[in-house]
């Protein structure tokens, strides 16, 4: 070797990278200035040569070539010269007598990109586009294309990208530490699609490989760099719009409803549409992101397209296409905890970064995922970002935030002594609270009309109530509650409901606590199998308990959200039911009014049914619901709140629904007969497992005189006198004598 080149070499420093202990590679690798001269260093593992590859001034390649300063593959030249113009390496390998050229770009040779105010916004919990900094994005810089690569893992000894560009070999592209946490490494060349990680060695030679947090496509669960031409939005106009909430008709989307195919996929949006304006909904519900494991809710990657789309512009379509027919968009995002898959979040550098280091806050109660450290600024950064993200970038409307229980709770799910109580002794989270109360005031900066609903199965009061109020600030809440009580009830056999029926009624008394949604979704009533195995009986029985529990849930308080998996056996059944949600004052007007709602028989154990009213100020507006919950067919009284007619708007036996054709055709008149504590009362005969919804409608003038005639007859009789009239010149009956 040249004795000069010998000289100037930092032989400690070499082994360091060498033997791949190294967190800043760009002081060895790379040009460095020597006095008149630039050193340039390079390590290609198991190559035989190197040469620095430059294009002459006529185009043509010129190849400068490198002396082999360690026979593991470190190579070195000094140019004669103080400043080197762009250049690209020639590498040999040479392999049983064959060799192999393999041509790469220098990383070393480029200048740092990350800026040190981002990385101090990270670290200090306030870096909402963290998502634009660390993970891997495909940039020019220096005059050259390449992949810039960012991640936080202030622990490790060393990490390096590994990738289908380097045969995943972490000797080779060794990043650079900045600001003291975080590992940067812009490597040039064209990486679009190719599957990369992150390799991280620690002290005691252990190496982990972990995918990038921040990647948004996977494929066999390995991170995928994915960069895509900007989407052009048309829904400009929409999104300008005042969105109105009285009308919140949710339909739930399952998660294998698209495909990443983009002419299947745009089939696919034109069915949703079709499926959506022709049932009524206003708004859709789907999870744009991946999850672990489906019946367990986990999510591993959090930044990750849903992998039946499998883009970032694909789901754009879906949600602009929607935007275009005046349909919502909410977005489901599940941080209340990560999975413990090998290359994901747990224990990223060999620290507990993410989640807690203590088992009792950092570990599920199931041991299945782990718990994140809510009050880290870093992850606070991170979480953040990732759910203002669906709002800022894919122009979502709104945020369903799901296993908010696990978050607001330190003891959710767990023994005693299997936790740790927070600093005033009891069992909230204050700083999962502290974190949900952030995010849902930043998403509100970015969209003031978003909605964010909380998918919560706890009693945690003032979800719904404002932050001024000391609430948390959640617009709506799921009635988990309701569900809970309501299919706890109804899974029972008909025979039995009557000594339960207080699971029925009970949870009215909190249906206005909050402002409530109702889900009747696949996740919370199929983790177990279809929505038909809830109920007993026969496939008739099922069907007929379906049309019921449908129809229930919309006369009963609160915001419908139904999801897709209903609607097979229901279709028109919803339908309908949205179309008088929509029409009716007294149900789409009235969910937050405890005045709304009136029991009129919610004690007949015995006929086990129900009927009650959902009214306004307006008695022209109100309706009456009579539930039969009975597996056999009745004539069913219940007592009415007014003098008037009754008319059946709806019917779930009814033949179009799938029904036998049980129905109330004739308009009812409320009669005198007392019943359920009222003075009128109507009578109805109700096919098994069904309910019927009425309109009442006032008497007109007309009627109303002849309703108080006949109650004049019938409450006041005449006597009839037993004496006859005489007959016309009878003068014994008058008493007078006739000339």
């Amino acid at each position: 070797m040249n004795k000069k080149l010998y000289k100037l070499m930092n032989w400690a420093d070499i082994e360091e990278i060498i033997y791949s202990e190294c967190d800043h590679p760009q002081d060895l690798l790379g040009p460095h200035k020597a006095g008149n001269y630039t050193l340039v260093q390079a390590y290609f593992p198991g190559a035989a040569e190197a040469g620095i590859k430059w294009k002459t001034s006529n185009g043509s390649d010129e190849i400068t070539q490198m002396e082999l300063a360690d026979d593991d593959g470190y190579f070195a030249v000094l140019l004669p010269e103080k400043g080197v113009k762009q250049y690209s390496y020639k590498v040999t390998y040479k392999d049983e007598n064959k060799q192999k050229n393999a041509f790469y770009g220098d990383p070393y040779r480029h200048s740092d990109i990350i800026r040190k105010s981002d990385v101090e916004d990270f670290r200090a919990g306030k870096l909402f586009n963290a998502q634009e900094v660390f993970g891997a994005h495909n940039i020019e810089h220096d005059g050259e294309n390449g992949t810039l690569f960012a991640v936080w893992a202030p622990n490790a000894m060393r990490v390096s990208v590994i990738g289908d560009f380097n045969n995943w070999d972490g000797r080779m592209h060794q990043m650079k530490r900045i600001f003291g946490s975080v590992f940067e490494l812009f490597i040039p060349g064209n990486n679009e699609n190719k599957k990369y990680q992150f390799e991280i060695k620690l002290k005691g030679d252990k190496i982990l490989k972990k995918n990038d947090p921040y990647a948004v496509r996977f494929e066999d669960g390995i991170s995928v760099i994915a960069e895509e031409p900007a989407f052009k939005w048309t829904d400009k106009a929409y999104m300008s719009k005042k969105k109105d909430n009285s009308d919140l008709l949710i339909y739930e989307v399952l998660y294998d409803h698209f495909s990443s195919n983009a002419k299947q996929l745009k089939k696919e949006i034109a069915a949703l549409i079709n499926d959506v304006k022709d049932q009524g909904y206003t708004c859709v519900l789907f999870n744009p992101g991946a999850l672990t494991d489906r019946k367990k809710r986990i999510t591993a990657n959090f930044f990750q397209i849903n992998p039946y789309i499998n883009s970032a512009n694909g789901l754009k379509m879906i949600v602009d296409a929607l935007h275009g027919e005046d349909i919502r968009v909410i977005f489901k995002w599940m941080p209340a905890g990560f999975g413990r898959e090998e290359y994901g979040l747990e224990k990223f550098d060999g620290s507990c970064l993410f989640e807690h280091q203590d088992p009792r806050q950092g570990i599920s109660a199931d041991t299945l995922r782990c718990i994140f450290q809510y009050g880290r600024p870093e992850v606070i950064s991170f979480l953040m970002s990732g759910g203002l993200n669906w709002v800022k970038e894919f122009h979502a409307d709104g945020i369903c935030i799901s296993g908010v229980a696990k978050m607001l709770y330190l003891d959710y799910g767990k023994r005693p002594g299997e936790w740790i109580p927070n600093i005033y002794g009891n069992n909230e989270n204050l700083e999962a609270i502290s974190f949900i109360k952030e995010f849902i005031n930043e998403l509100k900066k970015i969209n003031p009309s978003a909605i964010v609903m909380a998918e919560d199965s706890s009693t945690h009061g003032g979800m719904t109530v404002s932050q001024d109020d000391n609430g948390i600030g959640f617009d709506y809440k799921w009635n988990e509650g309701f569900v809970g009580e309501y299919f706890g009830y109804i899974s029972h056999d008909p025979i039995e409901r009557g000594n339960i029926q207080n699971q029925l009624t009970d949870e009215l008394v909190y249906s206005y606590a909050e402002r409530f949604i109702l889900p009747l979704t696949d996740d919370l009533l199929m983790r177990n199998g279809g929505l038909l195995d809830l109920f007993p009986g026969n496939e008739e029985q099922r069907y007929r308990s379906l049309r019921l529990s449908i129809a229930y849930s919309y006369m009963h308080p609160g915001y419908k959200l139904i999801s897709e998996t209903f609607n097979t056996a229901a279709d028109k059944l919803c339908a309908n039911l949205n179309k008088l949600y929509s029409e009716e004052p007294a149900l789409c007007e009235t969910n937050e009014d405890p005045e709304s709602f009136e029991w009129l028989s919610n004690l007949n154990r015995e006929g086990c049914y129900v009927s009650f009213v959902r009214k306004t100020d307006d008695p022209e507006d109100m309706l009456i619901a009579v539930a039969n919950f009975a597996g056999i067919e009745q004539s069913i009284t219940t007592g009415v709140p007014y003098e008037g007619k009754y008319k059946e708007l709806l019917n779930t036996d009814a033949k179009e629904y799938g029904g036998t054709g049980i129905v109330n055709a004739q308009i009812k008149r409320a009669i005198d007969d007392q019943a359920d504590g009222r003075a009128q009362s109507i009578t109805l005969k109700l096919a098994p497992l069904s309910l019927s919804i009425l309109k009442f409608i006032p008497y007109t003038e007309t009627e109303l005189a002849k309703v108080i005639e006949e109650r004049i007859r019938r409450n006041t009789p005449i006597k009839k006198s037993s004496k006859k009239k005489p007959a016309a010149g009878n003068t014994k009956a008058s008493g007078k004598t006739t000339k």
